[in-house]
């Protein structure tokens, strides 16, 4: 991975944090990462979160990643490409009891 390519991740995983704060999270980026594994944003409680910062999508890859890292939390690819808006890959049923969820508040 070139010089280039880790700024652009690390810089993805900056704009996560400032979304993720702006929402009220105490979110971090997780700097033991590489040695340790799992979430590459701390501070967002159940949620195991992969970040990725690239023009073409490879989801399948991305996911099963993260599924590796996840052990007991939620597992989610947050990720987006130039000029364009954050979107997240969760599973639908997932998605559905959140739904719920914010439905009842």
């Amino acid at each position: 991975m070139s010089a280039s390519e880790r700024r652009k991740g690390a810089d993805g995983e900056l704009e996560v944090v400032k979304l993720a704060r702006a929402h009220g999270w105490p979110a971090s980026r997780n700097l033991d990462q590489v040695r340790d594994g799992g979430s590459d944003i701390l501070g967002i409680s159940a949620v195991a979160l992969e970040v990725k910062r690239c023009e073409r999508a490879d989801v399948w890859a991305w996911w099963e990643q993260i599924n590796r890292a996840c052990g007991s939390k939620l597992p989610v690819v947050a990720f987006r490409r130039s000029a364009s808006p954050w979107l997240a890959i969760v599973e639908l049923d997932e998605l559905l009891a959140l739904l719920r969820f914010r439905e009842r508040a």
